[in-house]
C-alpha cells in the first residue's frame, strides 16, 4: 500500500505541466469551474438558510419568552400619548429638499462619470 502511494506520488511529481496536452488542461479547467459553481451554489443555499433562521429566531425567541414567562401587557392600556402641533416654515423644508437632491445628483454623477 505504501509503495503504491509512493509510485503515484512520484508519477505526479515527475509530470511536468509544460508537456501536458491541451485536452487534459481543458478537462482540468472544466472540473475546476464545476467545483467553483458547486461551492457558489452551496454558499447561496447556506446564506438563505441562515437568513431564514435569523428571521425565525427574531420571531420565535421573543414569542417563546413571552409565552414561557407569561408576560402580561395590560399595563399598556393606561398609556396616553399626545403630540402638539409643530409649526415649521415650508421654506426650510424646501431648502433641505433641494440640498438633498443636489447631494444625490452629485453622488450619482460622480459614480457615472468617474475619471
Amino acid at each position: 500500500m505504501n509503495t503504491e502511494k509512493d509510485l503515484l506520488k512520484n508519477l505526479f511529481h515527475e509530470m511536468k505541466m509544460e508537456n501536458t496536452s491541451g485536452d487534459f488542461m481543458n478537462n482540468l479547467m472544466v472540473r475546476i469551474e464545476k467545483e467553483a459553481i458547486k461551492q457558489q451554489y452551496k454558499n447561496r443555499i447556506f446564506g438563505y438558510l441562515y437568513f431564514a433562521a435569523g428571521i425565525a429566531g427574531m420571531v420565535c425567541i421573543p414569542a417563546w419568552v413571552i409565552f414561557f414567562f407569561d408576560i402580561d401587557f395590560s399595563f399598556f392600556n393606561n398609556i396616553s400619548v399626545t403630540f402638539s402641533e409643530i409649526r415649521i416654515d415650508p421654506s426650510y423644508i424646501m431648502f433641505a429638499a433641494i440640498v438633498l437632491l443636489l447631494l444625490i445628483g452629485d453622488t450619482l454623477l460622480r459614480k457615472r462619470f468617474r475619471v
